[in-house]
């Protein structure tokens, strides 16, 4: 769950109604559920903008620029109408989900009518109870484990496969972590895997080419966008796609030459700059 959509169940408590770009506008009425959530009103309005509100709340909440709030949001919510589009339900913590319905049109699914035949109107419904909250939270978290597991043995798989080493690596880039364009060109070039018939052995002092991947996305966009901003500011960057569970993927990484002996403080650098965990994985000699 993306720490956007807390902040917008946050704005909607306190302000009882938000607006979100292309997807709707969604209100809380008076009174409540007996598991003490809101009753909630949601108008599908492709037209519709964010409230002015929201970005100053998520701002001063996040402690970060306006400006750079206002394009991630944006990035955010392109990202949540791709993947309601595609048949999935995104979820506003402790409000409910919102999803696409056969004729295209967007509605709100309450907790309670989560695992239940969908048959919702795009107005007043109620809240849900806490136990069938608990569920689907349950659900969630099991198919995210799943997803992590499957990348896991994909990254081992690869790791045998070709015989690498794995570090840690790499130099702070200078680009914030913000998209500013959503219809950048495809760019990038994407790295296939070659198959390593001898294992190369390296001593500390060695420089060898490593990647260093910073994220993890099933949104093709955000791995061509992002991908493209880091390039634009003089970095090595590309990403790499691979398919599991019928479930496309892209690893995001830049590619720098590295001493062996310098990858752990290079890994920290990263960690602290882009907030996220860092992965490496050192190319082969004939890359």
């Amino acid at each position: 769950m993306n720490r956007f959509d807390t902040y917008i169940a946050g704005y909607l408590y306190d302000n009882k109604e938000v607006a979100l770009e292309k997807i709707g506008i969604i209100k809380t009425l008076t009174g409540s559920t007996q598991d003490a959530r809101p009753l909630i009103q949601f108008i599908h309005d492709k037209k519709a903008t964010n409230s002015e509100g929201l970005i100053n709340y998520i701002a001063e909440r996040a402690g970060k620029n306006k400006n750079l709030i206002a394009s991630d949001l944006e990035s955010h919510l392109a990202q949540v109408r791709e993947f309601i589009n595609i048949g999935k339900n995104y979820e506003i913590p402790d409000i409910g989900f919102i999803k696409s319905n056969n004729s295209g049109s967007y509605e709100f699914l309450p907790y309670s009518e989560a695992n239940k035949p969908l048959r919702i109107s795009s107005q007043t419904v109620p809240g849900s109870r806490r136990n069938n909250s608990r569920s689907i939270v349950q659900l969630i978290s099991f198919i995210i484990v799943i997803a992590i597991l499957s990348g896991l043995g994909w990254q081992a798989y690869r790791f045998f496969r070709n015989k690498q080493t794995n570090s840690t690596v790499n130099s702070i880039s200078n680009a914030p972590d913000t998209i500013t364009n959503t219809n950048l060109p495809d760019t990038s070039k994407v790295n296939q895997d070659s198959t390593i018939t001898q294992p190369v052995i390296h001593s500390e002092n060695d420089t060898v080419n490593v990647r260093y991947i910073f994220e993890r996305t099933a949104s093709g966009m955000r791995a061509r966008t992002r991908t493209a901003q880091l390039q634009n500011f003089g970095n090595n960057a590309s990403y790499d796609s691979f398919t599991t569970n019928n479930t496309k993927f892209f690893d995001l990484y830049i590619l720098k030459p590295t001493r062996l002996a310098d990858t752990l403080a290079v890994k920290d650098s990263l960690s602290k700059f882009f907030q996220k965990d860092i992965r490496i994985v050192i190319e082969p000699a004939n890359q």
